[in-house]
C-alpha cells in the first residue's frame, strides 16, 4: 500500500494503486465508475456537486471498492455521507472507535467485559484496525461519530453533464479528493486529539 498515515489524516486517495491495479490498463476507480454509472450520467436528471459528491464517495470506499480509491485510515470504522432529514444538506460522518480508557469511569465497565480488538495492517502498528470482538463474551464497543456539515467552503466540483469514461473518472476523482481534503482539515485534528487523549489517559 502507497498510503503513510499522520495524526491527523483520516483518508486519502490511493492513485498509485488505483492505476497498478486497473483492469483496463488506467484506472481500477474508472472501471468501477463505469459499472455504476447510469445514476451518475442521466442526461434528464443532472446531479447537483453534493449529490455527485455522496454518489462517487460511496463507489470510491469500502465496501465498493476493497480495497477502496479513497483509503479511510484503519483505525477508523467508516466514513459515510448523510444527509440531514432538518435541512436536506449533505453530512460526512467520522467513526471512530473509542477504548474503555475514553470512558468517563472505565471501572464501570466489569473486568471480563471485552472492548475493541486492535490488529496490525500493512505494518501500520500505530494505526491499527479496529475490529469486533466475537459474541463470547459481553463487550461494550464505544463510538464516537464527527458529523461535518459540507458547505461552500469544501469547493465541491459541479460535475455537469456526464457521459460515462475519461470524463466522468476524472471529475469522480477531483470529488472525491475535494472531500478527502476537508475531511482531513477539520475531523483530522479532532481524530488526533481523541487518539492522543485516550493515550494520555
Amino acid at each position: 500500500m502507497s498510503i503513510r498515515w499522520s495524526p491527523a489524516t483520516v483518508a486519502l486517495p490511493d492513485g498509485d494503486y488505483d492505476r497498478e491495479r486497473a483492469s483496463d490498463g488506467l484506472s481500477r476507480f474508472g472501471v468501477y465508475l463505469r459499472q455504476n454509472a447510469a445514476p451518475l450520467t442521466d442526461p434528464g436528471w443532472p446531479l447537483s456537486a453534493a449529490e455527485f459528491a455522496a454518489s462517487v464517495w460511496r463507489i470510491a470506499t469500502e465496501p465498493v471498492m476493497s480495497p477502496g480509491y479513497i483509503r479511510t485510515r484503519p483505525d477508523l470504522r467508516a466514513i459515510t455521507p448523510a444527509w440531514d432529514e432538518a435541512t436536506g444538506k449533505l453530512l460526512f460522518e467520522v467513526h471512530l472507535p473509542l477504548p474503555h480508557q475514553a470512558l468517563a469511569d472505565r471501572r464501570a465497565v466489569p473486568p471480563r467485559w471485552r472492548d475493541w480488538q486492535h490488529e496490525s495492517v500493512f505494518g501500520e502498528d500505530e494505526h491499527r484496525w479496529w475490529a469486533e470482538p466475537d459474541g463470547g463474551r459481553p463487550a461494550v464497543l464505544t463510538t464516537c461519530v464527527i458529523r461535518l456539515p459540507v458547505d461552500d467552503s469544501w469547493h465541491l466540483p459541479e460535475p455537469g453533464h456526464l457521459t460515462p469514461g475519461h470524463a466522468l473518472t476524472v471529475a469522480a476523482k477531483q470529488s472525491v479528493a475535494a472531500v478527502a481534503a476537508r475531511l482531513n482539515e477539520h475531523a483530522g485534528p479532532v481524530v488526533a486529539a481523541l487518539r492522543s487523549g485516550k493515550e494520555a489517559r
